[in-house]
């Protein structure tokens, strides 16, 4: 199939799932310079210039994940000539020798007509493509049920890997990402008007634990805590593995009254947990919401609750420990 890459009219990479380069054709090594095995296994960044290599892992791959493709990314690369030339990435996962890899295309845009003009001449380049490509699509549908087959198989891997991108390893609760997008999804779909609560639910002298007992009794000592969350919460509740020995309950729909009982219920099931035969106890800090108008973004919307959360879980740390503490006034989506 590479020589098919060199057909193409535009810079081409492949990389595979990770960013690792597997072929490269003519157009970009021309630009980049040396020839596809001096790329080999390098990583896709090594072509950018520093702004590039953060923009590509703050914002490509992140969308890559959840989407699978990216369109119009603006970035760098580094010339064989030490020039920084810019120019528009397309990407895409999809499978190169029956493994899955990312397609990169690549657009030079020095000058937006000369753009144009390389785009006109790629449009006719293609044209003549389409005769020579239509002639492998008879030896390509003779694959066509192993693609299925293993487009099948990475899609189930997708999709695993998506549920690890949300979850905590140790306890298997849902994690920051989780929280986020539940979040999200609330404020999208839910009427106004609808209540929700977020509890911050912190462990009471867990330094002491992991000081007097070593790390494994801590790991032990999370793991149950988070079975005994989970079953404080109401049915429609999230509860995640914020960080460190915290942890977030997400109450959508829940009243003062509901999040109440659930803190209730918590307070006593983590109790349940033993360290020296000595029951654990928790603080916890509530925050309740209102959503009112689509207006406030989604991530702006869950710092506020987290903050505030985090304020009435201090105030339950300052007054003891072993309680729940409220913040004053609800927040309202707006």
């Amino acid at each position: 199939m590479k020589p098919y890459l060199d057909l193409l009219p535009s810079p081409v990479l492949v990389t595979d799932a990770s960013g690792h380069i597997k072929e490269a054709n003519l157009d970009l090594l021309a630009l980049v310079g040396g020839d596809t095995s001096s790329w080999a296994g390098r990583y896709i960044d090594t072509l950018m210039p520093g702004s590039s290599r953060i923009f590509l892992q703050t914002h490509v791959w992140p969308m890559m994940l959840r989407h699978r493709m990216v369109q119009e990314m603006y970035l760098h690369l580094n010339t064989h000539n030490q020039e920084q030339v810019p120019v528009m990435v397309n990407a895409r996962h999809g499978l190169w020798n029956e493994q899955e890899c990312i397609f990169w295309v690549f657009y030079v845009a020095r000058e937006r007509s000369r753009f144009e003009a390389e785009l006109l001449e790629a449009r006719a380049r293609a044209q003549r493509l389409a005769s020579e490509l239509s002639l492998a699509n008879a030896e390509l549908r003779t694959l066509h049920a192993q693609l299925a087959q293993r487009t099948e198989f990475v899609e189930s891997q997708n999709r695993e890997l998506s549920t690890l991108s949300e979850t905590d390893p140790l306890t298997r609760l849902g994690n920051r990402r989780a929280l986020e997008r539940a979040v999200a999804h609330w404020q999208s779909q839910a009427p106004i008007g609808t209540p929700a609560a977020l509890m911050m639910v912190d462990v009471d002298h867990f330094k002491r634990v992991n000081d007097t007992h070593g790390h494994d009794e801590g790991d032990r000592v999370l793991q149950q805590l988070a079975q005994q969350l989970q079953a404080s919460r109401r049915g429609s509740d999230l509860v995640v593995r914020y960080g460190g020995e915290e942890f977030a309950i997400w109450l959508p729909g829940a009243t003062p009254d509901g999040a109440r009982s659930v803190a209730t219920r918590a307070h006593a099931m983590v109790k349940k947990v033993l360290v020296d035969q000595k029951p654990i106890t928790v603080s916890i800090g509530v925050v309740c919401a209102q959503h009112t108008l689509h207006k406030e973004r989604d991530m702006v919307f869950l710092s506020r609750l987290l903050h505030q959360a985090d304020l009435a879980l201090y105030r339950a740390k300052a007054a003891g420990r072993d309680r729940t503490e409220w913040h004053t006034s609800s927040v309202g989506l707006s």
